[in-house]
């Protein structure tokens, strides 16, 4: 099959790189994950790279020379613009908004000359008095013209490791997004709600983005997730990273219940090697409580509520991420400052996180139609937070 038939999808983790290419088809006909050997941004994983390629061309009979990849980092910054132009005479609407993004790009490069944009998102347009969610398609002349925007950008440091790691391999670049924007854009997608907030704990981040009437009003990132939770049972109970990443997984289906005021050891925890290290259960629960609560506070800091100026109790909230599966099957009673609507937990397996780039990129980039098919996904409401 030629080469172009095929779409290379990388999703780069803090610690776990995925791989998956789709046919012409949009089907998943190779998928692999590997870890890095330590956390962070600025790393070299080319060998890494190197051998997950190697791997696929085997399976798929041809040589890969490029590549889509989405990944995310705690020093991501969001930035509201808002520009407005007025003319003696009408302009064409494409002319007016490609001089708009030359203007937002030198901004940038101006205030900003570490990062670099990688989402320019359109909320609001005003033409000529009439208002726009996003840019008209068609070309429509235009004498008065204000555009809200939100930019997403990652430091020029991050993309140029990108792209030194995949240049090492011989691969090209075609586009980088944000996982966590994209993720919740696609998941957008297959709920019915007009508010809805989604919130991703990674390992060494968690990343927020909520939802206005379905069109994205704030984005808040924190430099804390599930390895912050691993680090202190470590340090608490002076035991190895190590052993403290195998005990807090244990947690992940044991259907436990976490509360402020709890003394309960549940019956159905494997208890066998946490009772060797001569860990208290009841403690360990309320380490692991303390810190879910300070993701959700500093998630949702009242800076970040406040800058969409709305409260949160009709949003339906969706946890997403690695780090978010100790919160599955469990039930956790942390102060309720929100009132959620509805929370659920939304399962992705390897496969369909870059299944989520491909569409993105599909959609945003060479517009297919009839091409998105539906897939299944494990949907679960839990009890999650307790008055």
């Amino acid at each position: 099959m030629d080469k172009e038939n095929y779409i290379n999808i990388f999703d780069i983790g803090s610690s776990k790189i995925r791989f998956s290419v789709f046919d012409k088809n949009l089907n998943s006909i190779f998928s692999d994950n590997i870890y890095k050997e330590k956390d962070g941004d600025i790393i070299d994983y080319s060998n890494k790279i190197n051998k997950i390629i190697k791997k696929a061309e085997k399976k798929i009979f041809n040589h890969i020379e490029d590549v889509v990849i989405a990944t995310d980092t705690k020093k991501l910054i969001t930035i509201d613009i808002s520009i407005k132009e007025k003319f003696d005479n009408e302009m064409q609407l494409n002319k007016i908004y490609e001089n708009l993004l030359k203007e937002i790009k030198h901004l940038i490069n101006y205030n900003y000359p570490k990062h670099e944009i990688i989402h320019l998102i359109v909320t609001k347009a005003i033409m000529d008095k009439n208002v726009y969610l996003e840019i008209p398609k068609k070309n429509i002349g235009v004498k008065n013209i204000s555009v809200d925007f939100k930019l997403i950008c990652f430091p020029k440091k991050l993309i140029e490791n990108l792209n030194l790691n995949f240049t090492k391999c011989n691969l090209e670049i075609k586009s980088i997004f944000c996982t966590s924007y994209l993720k919740s854009e696609i998941c957008l997608k297959k709920f019915n709600s007009e508010d809805i907030s989604f919130l991703e704990i990674g390992l060494e981040r968690s990343s927020l983005i909520i939802y206005k009437n379905r069109k994205i009003s704030s984005i808040n990132v924190i430099p804390i997730g599930g390895l912050s939770i691993t680090k202190d049972i470590a340090k608490i109970f002076n035991i190895e990273f190590e052993d403290a990443e195998k005990i807090k997984k244990l947690f992940n289906k044991s259907g436990s219940e976490f509360s402020y005021d709890q003394n309960l050891i549940e019956s159905n925890l494997p208890i066998v090697e946490i009772i060797k290290k001569n860990i208290s259960i009841d403690l360990l629960k309320k380490v692991i409580l303390y810190r879910v609560q300070e993701i959700i506070d500093l998630s949702f800091k009242p800076t970040t509520i406040n800058s969409v100026n709305q409260k949160l109790k009709n949003f339906d909230l969706y946890l997403l991420g690695e780090g978010s599966k100790l919160l599955n099957n469990n039930s956790f009673h942390i102060n309720d400052k929100f009132g959620f609507n509805s929370i659920n937990f939304y399962d992705q397996s390897d496969v369909d996180i870059c299944n989520n780039v491909l569409l993105y990129h599909l959609n945003n980039y060479k517009n297919p139609k009839n091409l998105l098919k539906t897939k299944g996904f494990f949907e679960k409401f839990f009890n999650f937070f307790s008055k």
